[in-house]
């Protein structure tokens, strides 16, 4: 069944356009779908101007947006995308079309590049193992001896390299030692072949800027290019997009919302895409009709939204007359409020839900986990496998993949980070490991196991079904402060890490902010902190008068809120007075529910 798609003069004024387009698109707009609508005109546009072998590349950041986007092609115009066309993440069509093809161009890299993220893995690369009186140990790698200090203070692989200067954990770098000291380890970790998906795009853009050559092979295969998710966009993202403009690019959109740019740890730079709205040359479109949330949960969040932003109706969405909560809670009624939010979509049929905090430490906190911050093992292998199975439960599994293959680097590889680098280009697209993969991470054992149990299974697991010739050992700490290990070996290990089971007490019932981009739900039900120091939000990023720059945080309420179709709930510490929810909230007609030990209703006197 083909999806039906209404053309209001909004869209259609989106589908019409050509050259370099800005499409702004509040929460529930069909932003997607409204895309998917073009993409069918757009390959034929392609190929009746620039011949059949060139095509459109639309790129968005995770490969599920990508899978939903090639998904709503095949059932809204019953064909698949096929080549000349090509929708992908953007770090799949960089390493793909410019760094794996013209590494060798950029200088500084000397070795067929391998992505990794994972700051323990990377962290490997600056170090040499050296056996000494019988025991190994770790000391730097020469070329960053002259800096001793610093490689113990600023770890190098939170170094980061951007169009103006480097960065050390996404913080600018001033001090000009410390500048010698992030170029030295940039450069020897791409002499050595890896890499950060920031490193590959900056030599993108390198290759880009010193090889027009590329650049104009590069426009010439990909004509037209749709850029989704633009407000996520850093500044070198930005940069090769222009570099693609001045090499000849004719027609490129970029569709986003700056309001849901929640993205600024990895270099997020909506304000760019703000400031370009006002730039001479670009057609600014907007979709400003919501067709997912009531008018009424519309005006709740709306009222973070910045002044720029058109005003947001809803269109075509029935309202069940459900009312905003606020909640009050505390250390012991979580568990009731969470029923009572369940009770409430029971009541009235509302089968999507979720509940939503901003930070995995603070999703844990309130599952019960006492200790976020708690370490259990030494080796860095049972971590990557716990990681891997909440990604692969959230069906993210292009992460789950990648992180049992850095287990298998590991396993496989020794510690020489060049054999892992080329065990892990071997094995990333073949079709037997990645179904033994699949199949190995679905026996993973229980989390409801105590440490020292999961870790016996979970190492005999390893060793029979990978056919290691020795069974691997993880290692727990012999001291951790404030407790006994031996005592802990006895600890289920969903008490610190929560659990994939949903009949726990730790189930992973809640979820960060960041997962549910992009999603749809009935209800929402979000937890917000006393205040909004650090990463926290709360009722404090609500501005008491318009705004004309969100702050990331804002953006963060306004993204979890607008995801609710029928119910939204928003919970807030007991100590927050009621008179202070009021003021936050003016001119939104809220409920302020207080819930007590029992998960009983009570009322205040």
């Amino acid at each position: 069944m083909s999806i039906q798609y209404d053309i209001t003069p909004q869209r259609q004024a989106y589908l019409d356009a050509r050259g370099y387009t800005i499409l702004t698109a509040c929460p529930g707009s069909g932003k997607t779908t409204s895309i998917v609508k073009k993409l069918h005109t757009v390959s034929r546009y392609c190929e009746e101007h620039y011949g059949r072998h060139a095509g459109f590349a639309c790129m968005s950041f995770t490969n599920k947006a990508c899978a939903e986007l090639k998904l709503k092609y095949k059932e809204m115009h019953n064909e698949r995308l096929s080549f000349p066309n090509e929708v992908l993440t953007i770090d799949s069509f960089i390493m793909q079309y410019v760094v794996l093809p013209f590494w060798y161009l950029c200088d500084t890299c000397k070795k067929k590049p391998l992505v990794v993220n994972e700051e323990e893995i990377l962290e490997q690369v600056y170090y040499n193992n050296v056996k000494i009186e019988g025991e190994w140990q770790k000391y730097p790698i020469m070329a960053l001896r002259p800096y001793g200090k610093l490689i113990h203070s600023k770890k190098p692989s939170l170094i980061s390299i951007e169009k103006m200067g480097v960065k050390w954990n996404h913080k600018v770098v001033t001090n000009a030692n410390e500048i010698k000291y992030c170029k030295a380890a940039i450069s020897y970790r791409l002499s050595k072949g890896f890499i950060t998906s920031g490193d590959a795009l900056w030599m993108a853009c390198y290759i880009l800027k010193n090889h027009k050559d590329v650049s104009k092979a590069l426009v010439a295969r990909f004509p037209y290019i749709i850029v989704d998710e633009a407000q996520d966009n850093s500044e070198l993202h930005f940069e090769f997009f222009k570099l693609l403009k001045l090499a000849g690019l004719q027609n490129l959109e970029y569709v986003g919302d700056i309001c849901q740019s929640i993205y600024g740890f990895n270099n997020a730079r909506p304000e760019l895409l703000q400031n370009l709205m006002l730039e001479e040359g670009w057609n600014v479109l907007p979709l400003s009709e919501c067709r997912r949330s009531n008018q009424r949960i519309i005006d709740l969040y709306c009222k973070l939204k910045s002044k720029d932003v058109p005003p947001i109706t809803s269109h075509g969405v029935e309202d069940k007359g459900v009312p905003i909560v606020v909640y009050k809670y505390d250390d012991d009624n979580v568990r009731g409020i969470i029923r009572d939010f369940y009770q409430v979509c029971d009541e009235n049929e509302l089968s999507s839900r979720i509940i939503l905090a901003r930070g995995v430490n603070k999703c844990k906190k309130l599952a019960g986990v006492k200790d976020v911050d708690f370490k259990y093992w030494k080796s860095e292998l049972p971590y990557l496998l716990i990681d891997a199975v909440f990604a692969y439960e959230a069906s993210d599994m292009d992460y789950a993949f990648r992180k049992i293959r850095l287990v298998l680097s590991i396993l496989f590889a020794g510690s020489s980070p060049d054999t892992k680098r080329q065990f892990i280009h071997e094995i990333e697209h073949d079709i037997d490991w990645n179904a033994r993969i699949f199949g190995f991470l679905k026996q993973i054992p229980s989390f409801s196991l105590s440490f020292k149990e999961w870790s016996k299974q979970t190492c005999v697991l390893l060793h029979d079904y990978w056919g290691l010739e020795e069974q691997p050992i993880f290692v727990p700490y012999q001291r951790q402060a404030g407790y006994k290990m031996k005592d802990m070996e006895n600890v289920p290990v969903e008490h610190f890490h929560q659990s994939r089971d949903k009949d726990s007490g730790y189930h992973k019932s809640i979820d960060t902010i960041h997962a549910v981009k992009g999603a749809t739900l009935d209800a929402v039900l979000l937890f917000l902190s006393s205040d909004s120091r650090g990463q926290a939000i709360s009722l404090n990023d609500f501005p008491h008068k318009t705004i004309k720059t969100m702050t990331e945080s804002q953006r963060m309420i306004y993204v979890a809120c607008s995801r609710a179709t029928q119910f939204l709930a928003l919970s807030v510490p007991r100590s927050i007075a009621d008179e202070e929810i009021n003021k936050a909230l003016t001119g939104v007609d809220i409920e302020i529910r207080n819930i007590n030990l029992q998960g009983e209703l009570v009322f205040a006197n």
